[in-house]
Order: C-alpha cells, then structure tokens, then sequence
C-alpha cells in the first residue's frame, strides 16, 4: 500500500479481455494505480516481463493506446492480494459469471485486513460481469463464504454496487495486444455506491441502473447473439462478416427494433435516443477491426435463452406490450436450430426437442407457457425454417 496518497487505487480481478481491454484501459488512463489479480502464471509473466500492454480501439480507424505501470499479482498470493484490496477505492471482477463466486477468497482476506488496518476510506466492490445484479449475486456469494467477517463494518464501509459493462474486447491471440470496441459503457447503480468514489472518466453513476442495464442487454446483448445465431445459419465463422450480410443484417436490424421498442416503452426513453444507441450499436457491430469467433458468442444457449435474458426477455416484453415480436421469435428457433460444435448445452437442448418436442423445451428452458403467444411465433418460426413439427 505505498505510492501517492493522492493517486486513487483500483484492483481488478481478472486479467482477461475485459479486465484489460476495458477496466484497465480506462482506470490507467483516469491516472488510477491499477493492480490486476490473475489466475494464469503465463499471462503473468508475459504482462510481468513487458510492463505494457496495448489496446486498439477499433471504430473507422484503430486508435492505439498503452497501459503501463500496472502491478500483477498471482490470485494465490494471498497476502499480496489482501494488501492490494485493503489500500483500494475500488475493487473490480472481470472474470465471467461462471467465475464470479471464485473471487470471494480474495475478496474475504482483503475485507478483513482493511478492517485490522482500520482504513475508513470507502471501498466499492464493482462487480464488471455480463450478468444482473452483479455485485449484489457477488456480495451474497462473499456473505455465505466468509459469514466470520465483521459483516456490520463491511455494510458501513464497503459498497457493492451493481454495474453493466459494454464494451466488445475479443480475446486476442497476442496477450500484450488488444483490440476492443471504440465505443463503452461502464454504469453503477449509483443508490448504492459508497461515497466518495474517485472520479473516474467512462464510469457513469446511474439513478436508474435497471433502465440502464435493460437497454444495454436488450438491445446490444440481443443484437450481438442475433447476430452470431444469424451469422452461424449461413456459415459465416466471424461476427463482423455475418454483420455485414444483407441477410443477417436485415434479420437483426427487425429484432432490435423490436427489443428497443419494447425497452423504451417500459422505461419512457426517447424514441430518438434509443435509435442512434442502437443504430450505433451495429454500426459498430461491422468494424472489420473487431474479428469475434461466432462459436464463441453462441455458446451457453440454455443460459441464454433464460426468461430475463437478451431474446426471452424482451421478446416476453414485447407481448405484454401488446406487441408481436416476430422477428426476435425467429431468433430464438435458430438458437434451437443452432449445432455449435462442442457445446454440451447446444447438445442439451436438441436433445431434449428430440424427446419431448419444441413446446415443452420452450417452457422446460425459457418459461414460456405452452400457451403464450410467443411460444406459438417460436414455433411458427421453427417450423418454417426447417426444424419439423414442434
């Protein structure tokens, strides 16, 4: 815990394309001291013996930025960690939801040490994952795990307030370089944030985080999967290509007209802001800078196709909006049209329509009553695309 008393602290667990290519670069560029914890002993020691690292913001041109003075420690370096997390103003994960639960180790010795040491300076534990209630899920996995801690300093010195991260940063082939999308969005619920937090340009503290979080997930994470199912269809391997596809596009160009209609609808944004983020949004999406592997976004369909996820949601939205979504319900039969090979939750659900049928599957994995309108668009869609008798 040395340096300038001055200079604000943040660590960030995970070390990764988001942790890197989005916390990273903007928290290092805010003048942060930045400390990543890692779980890799190759990546630490390729960022250990460089110092450096650089970050391509692709839009119609790539705009190289360098991000150096960083401190890297192994997350089994539990004294490290706690110290770093003890002298922090914010902690980040960016390590996936899947992963989430296994920061609370550091997270726990961190938390306990800081209150030994009697630091009263405020800490906010930003949960930076593609998930709701990010930081809240986090706070209750740290709660369950670590019930000995001093659960009552913690409630009046560290904050945990939930975040939406966007920013499309593909894992890159080289560690030391990044390419990542130009444009960002960083919100926290700011009702729950523990003030003072540093100032930090490209962190948006958000009175509405809900509002905030649905247009991002129901347009930019709808769009986004949109496009690797669409894309996947017609055999295309990488997300910037299917975007470019007259026919991919014009399939996904309906759907998130559909979602953001329904979002905006629900949360009074303006017509006219809610186009240019989305019109923005797949702009963006064509940059031939960003090559994302399509198998990669459309893995994990169960989860997906959950009933507050990008398709379901909205689509459900939608309907009780009085609304006919036709175009997201296509979307959702090509996620259950979709072979990608080696995904056992792809297997998982081709095999449960083999033995119980689409209907069934849709209530079984979206919750959506075989009776539901949009339940009878999906079929519809299904059956037209070549998918048999639902």
């Amino acid at each position: 815990m040395t340096g300038p008393a001055d200079r604000p602290r943040i660590v960030i667990i995970g070390a990764g394309a988001t942790g890197r290519g989005h916390i990273g670069q903007l928290a290092s560029g805010a003048g942060f001291a930045v400390t990543f914890i890692e779980k890799k002993p190759d990546l630490i020691e390729r960022l250990e013996a460089a110092g450096r690292y650089v970050v391509g913001l692709a839009g119609e041109t790539v705009r190289e930025i360098v991000v150096s003075g960083f401190r890297i420690l192994h997350k089994d370096d539990f004294d490290a960690c706690a110290e770093a997390i003890a002298g922090a103003d914010i902690a980040a994960t960016a390590v996936l939801p899947t992963n989430l639960e296994s920061t609370t180790r550091n997270l726990a010795d961190g938390l306990a040490l800081r209150k030994r040491l009697a630091v009263e300076k405020p800490l906010n534990v930003i949960a930076c994952e593609n998930m709701e209630r990010s930081s809240s899920t986090l706070r209750e996995y740290l709660r369950r795990s670590a019930p000995a801690l001093d659960w009552e300093w913690i409630d009046s010195h560290v904050g945990f307030p939930d975040s939406m991260v966007a920013r499309a940063v593909p894992v890159p082939k080289d560690p030391l370089y990044l390419l990542a999308e130009a444009d960002q969005e960083w919100t926290v619920d700011e009702t729950a944030v523990r003030r003072p937090i540093p100032r930090l340009p490209g962190l948006t503290l958000s009175p509405n985080q809900e509002a905030a979080l649905e247009r991002k997930f129901y347009i930019k994470n709808t769009g986004h999967y949109a496009i690797g199912l669409a894309g996947a269809a017609r055999g295309f391997k990488l997300m910037d290509e299917a975007a470019r596809d007259e026919e991919v596009f014009a399939l996904v160009d309906a759907a998130t007209r559909e979602s953001a209609a329904a979002v905006a609808a629900k949360h009074g944004f303006s017509e006219d802001e809610t186009e240019r983020y989305r019109a923005g949004f797949l702009r963006q999406m064509k940059s031939p800078f960003l090559p994302d592997e399509i198998s990669r976004v459309i893995r994990e369909p169960i989860r997906k196709l959950g009933r507050e996820e990008r398709l379901v949601g909205p689509a459900m939205l939608a309907c009780a909006q009085g609304r006919a979504p036709e175009a997201l319900a296509r979307v959702i039969a090509l996620a259950f049209l979709s072979a990608n090979a080696g995904d056992s939750q792809a297997e998982e659900l081709r095999a449960e329509i083999r033995a119980h049928g689409l209907t069934s599957t849709l209530e079984r994995f979206c919750e959506i009553p075989r009776d539901h309108a949009l339940a009878a668009l999906v079929r519809e869609a299904y059956a037209a695309m070549g998918g048999g008798a639902p």
